[in-house]
């Protein structure tokens, strides 16, 4: 049986009322994704502004930033970026009376595979 968790040298697993279980690496990496992005799927994930805001914080922007770069209220963009913010793919870090916004590892990972 392959696994794709197990790493080691194959196990043999010994049932004394059935069969021997074979247990081996499985040879494709996952996760099964195809290489590149996928034109639209990140809209359609996140919804457009959403995904619109994700992409804009490849570098930091403050709330305000966003709001006037997106042409969409503050309150919406405070929406938005809360969702961002618990999914883990942003960040947000008070700077004075400045929000700051800017995207995770997992954010980056999820632009670049989503498109």
């Amino acid at each position: 049986m392959p696994s794709p968790f197990w790493t080691g040298r194959p196990l043999v697993a010994e049932h004394p009322d059935g069969p021997h279980v074979l247990l081996y690496p499985a040879l494709t990496p996952l996760p099964l994704t195809s290489p590149g992005p996928v034109e639209g799927a990140l809209d359609a994930l996140l919804g457009r502004t959403r995904a619109a805001v994700l992409q804009r914080l490849v570098q930091r922007r403050t709330t305000t930033e966003l709001a006037r770069d997106l042409d969409i209220s503050l309150p919406s963009v405070s929406e938005h970026t809360r969702t961002l913010r618990a999914a883990g793919l942003i960040t947000t870090e008070r700077d004075g009376k400045a929000v700051l916004h800017s995207v995770t590892g997992l954010g980056a990972d999820l632009l670049h595979s989503g498109g």
